[in-house]
């Protein structure tokens, strides 16, 4: 496929752990032709994959905000 087509972004769940207390659930955006990630959000899409220079189309992204999953216990360690 042409790159100069534009493309839907490829759109995945990814968990991570914030400043290791917090677990963290969002969706990053990737590009359909090479899998980099993109720089993209509700305020800022950009046109073009950086890497490849593939066209993006974001008009059909729902965007959503970070949603906490849970609270990891601190552990206090002092024997």
């Amino acid at each position: 496929m042409m790159k100069f087509i534009a493309r839907k972004p490829v759109v995945k769940t990814r968990v991570y752990k914030r400043y290791g207390l917090v677990c963290v659930e969002y969706k990053p955006c990737y590009c359909p032709r090479c899998r980099n990630i993109l720089n993209a959000g509700p305020n800022y899409q950009p046109k073009y994959c950086s890497e490849c220079g593939q066209k993006i189309d974001f008009s059909e992204v729902k965007w959503e905000e970070e949603r906490i999953l849970e609270h990891a216990e601190r552990s206090l360690t002092n024997e």
